[in-house]
């Protein structure tokens, strides 16, 4: 009972926690209403949708258990972690299934895995293993910048530009938090602009050129290449402050998009919600950015603080650039909504991200109180 007792720790963050838990079925019942024709109410729910349920499931037992390990281990397995992350992705794109003219996926049986997903998680565990107790100087600055871009380059083959831009969001996000010099950070941004041309001119193919041409210019090609970007327009507008409800069934505007429940979860949303439920979620989102930069703030460790940034910075801009797209704001890089969004892969690797943050906030110093006490303050 004491053993019990002494490796259980309950939950330090419950607003991370409550913002997850909306979040997550409030996506399953977006997908079930997008999957079945008569709606929810008519029935059952679609087997997306139930797979979509199961996938929730084993995110949230795998957030409560990281939730209760150190996350001092990580740092141990962050090498190997980080090998095994690097081989997923070859295998990716050597074995992998494509759809939608990407290969990012691999079969293993009924189930796909996409190992984008967890290998965001291994690349931020491993850069924070490499600065946790190292100067930031230019050299290891390097290392680092090498490690984050092998499994960025590896994704853009695919191709997936969105996941590849969240990689660089939480790498300059943790960068920034190690203690780099702006001066440097300046150089690396100049050298990277002039990369772009010649990675626009050599890497990026020509469907996501097709994408930056739709969005410069909104009315091209209506019918075709700039039918889905018009469509999300029509379901956002039809929303109207209060949505169309997510139990009505009846036609949507976004029918004829494939992607409606993953890569425009979030018009879907608006579309049933309104303005009122979109507000919501970009709330709930801010609510989850404030809370990670809380556990980055109280972390015992520069490693801690580090994991966090990084963690936080993959969740927060990944849905950042979800909603930009769908708002027409970014162009379209067909990327996942956390906690939202259909796909078994992105949904358990951000509960897990979730656990580790809550592991590292349950591990902050006691305060005066606390330790006068006896007891934990939160």
């Amino acid at each position: 009972m004491n053993t019990a007792a002494a490796w259980y720790r309950p939950i330090a963050d419950w607003w991370l926690l409550l913002a997850i838990l909306v979040l997550s079925p409030l996506g399953l019942l977006v997908i079930a209403a997008t999957t079945n024709d008569g709606g929810p109410a008519a029935g059952a729910l679609s087997s997306d949708a139930a797979r979509q349920a199961v996938y929730g499931a084993v995110g949230l037992v795998a957030m409560l258990v990281l939730s209760q390990l150190d996350y001092q281990l990580l740092r141990r397995f962050a090498p190997a972690v980080y090998v095994i992350a690097i081989a997923l992705l070859i295998g990716a794109l050597v074995l992998g299934a494509s759809q939608f003219g990407a290969r990012r996926w691999i079969a293993i049986g009924p189930l796909t895995v996409q190992p984008s997903e967890f290998a965001k998680i291994a690349i931020v565990c491993a850069g924070a293993t490499i600065a946790a107790d190292r100067a930031p100087t230019p050299s290891r600055l390097v290392l680092w910048t090498i490690a984050m871009a092998i499994p960025a380059a590896l994704v853009l083959v695919e191709p997936d530009l969105g996941t590849a831009l969240v990689i660089g969001c939480a790498w300059t996000a943790m960068v920034v938090a190690w203690g780099v010099r702006w001066r440097l950070l300046c150089g690396l941004a100049v050298a990277a602009l002039a990369v772009v041309p010649i990675a626009f001119a050599v890497a990026v193919p020509d469907y996501q050129r097709e994408r930056l041409a739709v969005f410069v210019h909104p009315d091209r090609d209506p019918l075709g290449s700039g039918f889905t970007l018009r469509q999300v327009e029509v379901a956002l507008g039809s929303g109207g402050i209060t949505g169309n409800g997510l139990l009505r069934g009846g036609a949507s505007a976004l029918d004829g998009v494939a992607t409606r429940s993953s890569d425009f979860a979030f018009a879907q949303s608006g579309e049933a919600l309104g303005l009122v439920g979109s507000a919501m979620i970009i709330v709930l989102f801010a609510l989850i950015a404030w809370r990670g930069i809380r556990a980055a703030t109280i972390a015992p460790d520069r490693f801690g603080r580090l994991l966090a940034v990084g963690l936080t910075a993959t969740i927060t801009m990944q849905a950042l650039m979800h909603m930009a797209v769908n708002l027409r704001l970014f162009p379209a890089t067909g990327i996942a909504l956390p906690f939202i969004s259909q796909g078994g892969s992105a949904l358990i690797a951000m509960f897990a991200a979730v656990g580790i943050l809550e592991s590292i906030a349950a591990r902050r110093p006691p305060t005066t109180r606390e330790q006068w006490t006896g007891e934990r303050w939160r």
